[in-house]
């Protein structure tokens, strides 16, 4: 089609190149509206094995796509319009590059005549994100002669195949000269070759080798004594089954920030290893260490003090983390499966029981301190809702403190598909990414979220029919950011409140209203008591927001409480 009219070329392009990403496995498109977007939006629109969303702001259409790809394992694509537009990615760009999660940005431009002349709505767009990307490629202007076809199919495979191997946002700019507008005669026929190809099968199966123990690693691991397996965040598509499998050739006892299968994994730990004495009676000979760095300060505070003989870290991408400087040994695990059938099998299992004892023992200490309190803290809200969830449901967590709470206050939470955007752990576009991972997986869940989180991401409240299964949003209203009520910065009384707490009076209730979506406020720890969290899901297919107005002073006491377990 090289004879096409001028105003068919981005269009049929485009097509070419959404026809290809689609055979390399992206499913899904998350489009913001913009004019000199629209030969790339055309193409998804007109494609019918392509699933679309239009998301108005382009920060929620980031985390939206980040969501699906920390659900699949498989980059979505984003589309949006030229100038300002593709500045509101970064937030996510950043998270993705962090966390490991793939992720395509389609970003319009003006023509390279129109750069730097002035010309309204053109900026630099060229390297936006900096280092972020794990890739950036400048398309060029549309052309059809065989070559730039066959570069445009290339790149298509490129994008796809580096944001899995690479585990990171790709950014291709594209610059489009009008007229941007197809005929709708030419649209109609792409259609119809569109609904003639037969639907992609890419297979999404990891193909890397496995990785296999070195010599020296396989001696540190036969000399230990008291092995330790790590698991922080991991990226999407990491093999945690074969960790767990390791786990239990060594009777090892595992912590997880991460899901995580297996009876090895130990629950509690953020409480009972803030114990200098605990800290030292379970000092490890042997650390692997899995993912991303450890965020629980727990583990943080450990990593510093303990010196193991040997510490391997499993990387999940080429970036490094050692934050806590532990002089950790860097490997390129990549999330691959794990190979130690030469391994022996554990004979004892006292050290791994010695950690069950404090978990056991933190149980009852955390049990204790909860029955003290009279009054609704956010701790009692992971311990009572989080055993009304059943298996199959996916749990979201906001950072600040949810992300730590779930952690101390939540049980055995490794059961679940647990999802935390813990690379940057921003507050912004929580509510987004749940919604993604919601979309994607097309299964029920959990999001905890503080306040500030809900009401930074309120934008995303405006895609809530892209949610067909229940979305319960627990809001965690501790009447601002309570995280600073645990640093030094409290102490200053005069500034505290209104510089760095910062309360809120927004009413969530009416917030919810004016997007139509079903709400319920709990003020009292009896409320709390009294709500079925299966019948809400039950009676809300959808996204629906229940508020849990909590007290930030007593929530603290409690932690405090928690944290000086002593055995």
């Amino acid at each position: 089609m090289t004879d096409l009219a001028a105003q068919n070329i981005p269009f049929y392009w485009s097509a070419h190149f959404l026809r290809n990403l689609l055979k390399n496995g992206t499913r899904h498109a998350i489009i913001s509206p913009g004019s000199r977007s629209t030969p790339l939006t055309m193409a998804a629109a007109a494609h019918p094995h392509i699933q679309k969303q239009v998301i108005l702001d382009e920060r929620t259409a980031a985390f939206t796509a980040l969501g699906i790809g920390k659900a699949t394992g498989s980059p979505a694509l984003l589309i949006c319009t030229s100038g300002t537009a593709a500045a509101h990615y970064l937030p996510a760009v950043i998270e993705a590059r962090k966390s490991g999660v793939p992720l395509i940005l389609a970003t319009a431009d003006r023509p390279p005549h129109l750069r730097s002349t002035g010309a309204n709505q053109a900026i630099d767009q060229l390297k936006l994100f900096g280092d972020y990307p794990v890739m950036f490629h400048e398309a060029g202007e549309p052309r059809l002669d065989e070559k730039d076809l066959g570069r445009l199919a290339m790149l298509a495979r490129q994008a796809s195949g580096v944001a899995r191997q690479r585990r990171g946002p790709v950014h291709i700019n594209v610059p489009f000269r009008k007229p941007l507008e197809p005929e709708p005669d030419f649209v109609r026929e792409i259609e119809r070759e569109n609904r003639q190809l037969p639907p992609s099968e890419y297979d999404h199966a990891q193909h890397d080798e496995s990785f296999h123990l070195t010599g020296e690693m396989r001696q540190a691991v036969i000399s230990a004594r008291r092995p330790l397996i790590l698991a922080g965040p991991t990226a999407p598509g990491d093999d945690t089954a074969s960790i767990a499998k390791l786990a239990e050739k060594l009777c090892c006892p595992v912590l997880s920030e991460s899901t995580f299968p297996g009876r090895f994994a130990v629950i509690g730990f953020s409480a009972f290893l803030r114990n200098e004495h605990v800290l030292e009676e379970l000092q490890p000979d042997l650390i692997l260490r899995f993912g991303f760095q450890p965020t629980a300060k727990s583990l943080e505070k450990a990593l510093s003090a303990w010196q193991p003989r040997h510490h391997f870290h499993f990387a999940s991408t080429d970036d490094w983390h050692d934050a806590t400087f532990s002089g950790s040994t860097h490997l390129p695990w990549r999330g691959r499966p794990l190979r130690f059938d030469e391994l022996p099998g554990c004979e004892d299992d006292t050290w791994f029981k010695k950690w069950k004892k404090h978990e056991q023992l933190a149980k009852q200490h955390l049990q204790a301190s909860l029955d003290r309190q009279d009054v609704l803290s956010d701790g009692h809200l992971y311990h009572h809702l989080l055993p009304q969830c059943p298996d199959e449901l996916f749990i979201a967590v906001s950072n600040s403190f949810p992300a730590r709470d779930i952690q101390l206050f939540g049980g055995n939470i490794t059961r679940f598909p647990l999802f935390l955007n813990r690379g940057a752990s921003g507050i912004d576009g929580i509510t987004a990414s749940a919604m993604g991972i919601s979309a994607a997986l097309q299964q029920p869940g959990v999001l905890f979220t503080g306040d500030l989180a809900f009401l930074h991401d309120m934008n995303a409240l405006l895609n809530q029919k892209m949610v067909s299964q229940n979305l319960t949003v627990i809001v965690v209203n501790n009447s601002g950011g309570s995280i600073f009520r645990m640093l030094p910065i409290i102490r200053h009384e005069k500034y505290f409140k209104d510089y760095f707490e910062t309360p809120q009076s927004a009413d969530i209730g009416q917030l919810a209203a004016s997007f139509d979506i079903p709400f319920r406020r709990i003020k009292t720890l009896k409320e709390l008591r009294q709500f079925d969290l299966a019948k809400w899901r039950q009676e809300h297919a959808g996204l629906s927001v229940v508020e849990c107005q909590t007290d930030a002073g007593a929530s603290m006491e409690l932690r405090k409480t928690c944290w000086n377990y002593a055995p």
